[in-house]
Parts: structure tokens; sequence; C-alpha cells
């Protein structure tokens, strides 16, 4: 069973700096990073209107990857389907206007264990993007993009059987009352030398796996409030409860008992324009994970995704989402 833990990193300059000497001092660093993640409610607006943006998606014998505005929301290549499924996008849309979106479909994988050599007759892939009020109605949603992967004309067949890929490129109009700096004036790392731009990388995820097999929740709590503070403010978290609630359940994962796995097997991916990278798994079960960070419990494999970028003036690697 697959579990997803989005998470996020940053560089320190003098990482080991981070650690407090004493044991007062590092009670003290403990209770004021916490009471730091439990004021982020502080720093979000409320808006009379808060418009709610979701994904629906339904896929069968086909891989698929989703993303909006050229970062990754959703991707998966293993055996099966999957009925009607909803994730939350406000945190990929920076601002109002036209959003772009990107539908990847690609051989199934079969029962065996190998790969179809293109997609087939049942491959199947459906995507909406739907809008409602925050605090409005569940079931009151409005689409404003939609995607059905096509049939053959008079069958059941879908009309791209017998290809080795397929890529739809679409756009949406979102209205949404915040505006986040994001990856837009981010550095283009595509023109950086790719080969350090590898090494800064896997450093970058080696010392995060640092801190998540040390279980240090105070230079977790560190290492995650930029990213924290940018999803506090697109999914609206106002209320005190929010923010207890998100930074609870983030101590507990760093917490809980679990093998971090070492980085094997993986590839330098960009996203946005160049702007934004992941280090991504290239084989066995874990290929359509978004980064190379995962571990494991006696229960679930589980997903850290990483989404690192360089913002403006900087030349470290940062959380972007």
């Amino acid at each position: 069973m697959k579990k997803l833990i989005l998470g996020s990193m940053v560089l320190l300059s003098g990482f080991g700096a981070c650690q407090e000497k004493s044991t007062s001092g590092t009670a003290l660093k403990k209770q004021d990073q916490d009471q730091k993640m439990l004021d982020i409610y502080k720093q979000v607006k409320t808006f009379n209107d808060q418009p709610w943006y979701e994904l629906e998606f339904s896929q069968d014998a086909c891989g698929y990857e989703i993303l909006i505005n050229d970062i990754p929301l959703q991707r998966y290549l293993m055996f099966g389907s999957v009925n009607k499924q909803r994730i939350p996008v406000n945190d990929h849309i920076l601002a109002t206007g036209k959003q772009n979106i990107t539908i990847r479909m690609f051989p199934p994988q079969l029962s065996d264990g190998s790969w179809s050599a293109s997609l087939v007759d049942a491959s199947k892939l459906a995507v909406k993007v739907m809008y409602r009020k925050f605090d409005g109605p569940m079931e009151d949603f409005t689409p404003v993009f939609e995607f059905v992967a096509p049939n053959k004309a008079g069958t059941a067949g879908y009309l791209r059987s017998g290809q080795q890929f397929y890529e739809f490129k679409g756009s949406f109009e979102a209205i949404v009352p915040y505006q986040l700096e994001g990856w837009d004036n981010s550095k283009d790392l595509s023109k950086e030398n790719q080969e350090e731009l590898l090494k800064e990388a896997v450093l970058a995820y080696n010392r995060f796996r640092k801190v998540l097999i040390n279980k240090e929740v105070n230079v977790y709590a560190d290492l995650m409030y930029d990213k924290e503070l940018d999803l506090a403010k697109a999914f609206y978290w106002t209320k005190p409860s929010d923010s207890k609630a998100r930074w609870s359940e983030m101590k507990g994962t760093v917490l809980e008992k679990r093998e971090i796995l070492p980085l094997v097997d993986f590839k330098l991916v960009l996203y946005a324009g160049g702007k934004v990278l992941a280090l991504q798994p290239v084989k066995g079960m874990y290929q359509d994970y978004l980064s190379a960070i995962h571990a494991r419990t006696a229960d679930d494999d589980i997903q850290i995704s990483f989404l690192l970028h360089k913002k403006r003036g900087s030349n470290e690697l940062s959380p972007i989402r």
C-alpha cells in the first residue's frame, strides 16, 4: 500500500548550527519552533470569497501523469485502475488567470509485472478540474476543465491504442484571492551545469534524510516553515486549530517508527520550464514516486515528495512544493 506524505526541505548554511549545544537550549529551540508552526495561521488572510479547486480523475489500463502549471500533481505507472478520486490543487495556482494543465498517458503495466509496449484498447483516463466555494457543500462543484481519453469511432476502444505515449495540453481559468510568488521568479535551472546541479540536489536530499532518520523535529520545523506558510495561504488555514492539527500531523510523521531508505536508482527531472527540480526513482515499485526519498513502516511504503528551486538572488536549493 502506498502512502503519500508531502514534504519539503531547505539547505541552511552551517547545517549543524541548527543543533543547540545545551539541553536547556535544545528545549527552548523546540518550544520556539513549535510556537512558530502553531502561529502560521496568523499570517493567512481571510477573504469573503475563498474559491476551492480540486482535480477529479479516474483511470484504467494505462500509466498517467497530471501536471498543473508544469508542476506534477499525480503520477501512477503501476498495475491497476483508479475509481474517481479528488485532489486539492490550490497550491498549484499562484494567482488569478489562465492555468495550464498537462495530461500524459503511458502503456500499462500488465498483471505479470511486465509492461505493454503501447497503449491498449482498454486504456482510459478522465480528468476534471472542479470549483466550489471553500465553505460550500462538498457536492456543489462546477467543472472548469474536462478531458476524456477519446474512443475510436463506433467502438469502446481507445483512439490512440498502439501508440507508445500520448500527451494533451490544455488550460482553464481560475479566480483566487491570494497571490503566491511560487516559482515565477525562480532561477532557470536548465541553464546551470547539470552535473553540478545533480550533486547539489543529492546533497540536499541526503541532508534532509538525516533529519528524518534522527527524528529532529525542531530542525524539521525550520526546514518546512516556508513551504507550510505557502500551503496555509493557498488552502485558507486561518484558524489556530488549522495550524495545530497540521503541525501535530507533521510531528507524528517525523516521530513515526519507520525506515528511511537510501537514495538509489534515480534521475534529475526539471519542471516549471526548468525552474523546479526533483530526484525521481527510475526502477521498481517506486518509479512513479515524485521523489527519491521514501520510507517503510510495518504496513506502508511512504513517499516523501520534495520539489526544489533556487529563489531569485539565491544559489541554494530550497523547497517549492
